[in-house]
């Protein structure tokens, strides 16, 4: 009865890089009346995202919250049985999907997103690997290949032959949500039969530089002692004709954020590529494998990762490469929809 009175309303909650993505659809007897999308950044991302939604679910009291899981430890397995999983996962939550896998997730870590958005309450929480299942779900009933979710923060891998799934990690690459941890810096309470390996170390370590005296760039500081009047050069550089104005400075930095957002994704695509090699040794070298190769890869693309990556699979791996840009928000939109049968 109450939802011939009322409007339905589904939320959707994507937090990745920083920043929450949030979808709002409202419906009247199913049929869609609105929906917007909105982007919360910033010191006061937080706040602001609640300050939102709690005007938004004021208009009716049929309304559901979905969170796309942020946090690290979660993935999925064969088998839903309890024997086949006993021995693998402790301290996780599981759910069975089509009888014949299940998802995972850190019990510890999902009490922790419960409390977290306990201002605006939870219904569902879905798992990156569902986002993967519906939204490739032309592709996944067909013969095996990998899928792939990229976001800013993690990269969401899954093998899939005739809808079923066959091998599955889930990467984290940065951290914005706060998760519970012991003094070790491990997650409590969570254990999964999966060996992680280290990620590869980025940057330089002065510690492997055996001489400093021997860099160029120690000889040229050397050579600013020499220099007896600074302000005398400023006063010079104010008339010179090869300073560049207020405007040419503006253009610079334009095109220095410019190059910087482009070194990233060049930086991302590479780190995508290289886990989706170090997936496939997993594969090839695992009980899974069963002398099977993968031709294909599918990649729904929520970041912004693109030909770099592309090429970098088909010129070094010889995979056919297919991406899709996704909205995740529209997706987690759908899971909820379909949980409550529409």
């Amino acid at each position: 009865m109450l939802e011939w009175l009322y409007q339905k309303i589904f939320i959707a909650i994507v937090p990745d890089g920083g920043v929450y993505s949030v979808k709002v659809a409202v419906l009247k007897q199913k049929k869609l009346v609105r929906k917007e999308g909105k982007l919360f950044e910033g010191e006061n991302a937080y706040t602001q995202m609640v300050a939102y939604l709690q005007k938004q679910i004021e208009e009716s009291p049929l309304y559901y919250i979905a969170l796309l899981n942020p946090e690290h430890n979660q993935g999925a397995l064969q088998g839903c049985s309890l024997h086949d999983i006993a021995d693998v996962v402790s301290g996780a939550k599981t759910v069975c999907r089509n009888k014949s896998w299940l998802l995972y997730s850190s019990i510890r870590e999902l009490d922790g997103l419960k409390k977290r958005y306990a201002a605006v309450g939870l219904d569902f929480i879905f798992s990156p690997f569902s986002v993967i299942e519906r939204f490739f779900g032309d592709k996944i009933g067909g013969g095996i290949a990998l899928y792939a979710l990229a976001q800013k923060d993690s990269f969401t891998v899954a093998f899939f032959e005739e809808g079923k799934l066959e091998f599955a990690h889930h990467y984290p690459l940065h951290s914005y949500e706060t998760t519970v941890v012991g003094e070790d810096g491990n997650v409590i309470g969570f254990a999964v039969g999966v060996d992680e390996e280290d990620e590869p170390e980025r940057g330089i370590n002065l510690d492997d530089i055996e001489n400093l005296d021997d860099l160029d760039i120690i000889d040229e500081l050397d050579d600013l002692s020499d220099i007896e009047d600074l302000d005398a050069l400023e006063e010079i550089a104010e008339f010179s004709e090869d300073e560049p104005t207020i405007e040419e400075k503006r253009t610079v930095q334009v095109h220095g954020d410019e190059a910087k957002e482009d070194m990233e994704h060049f930086g991302d695509d590479y780190s995508r590529f290289e886990l989706i090699e170090k997936t496939l040794a997993r594969f090839y070298t695992g009980e899974h494998c069963h002398n099977r190769f993968i031709e294909t890869v599918y990649i729904a693309d929520a970041y912004g990762s693109g030909s770099e990556l592309k090429r970098y699979l088909e010129e070094e791996l010889f995979l056919n490469v297919l991406i899709r840009r996704i909205d995740v928000t529209d997706e987690v939109i759908g899971l909820a929809m379909s949980e409550e049968g529409l």
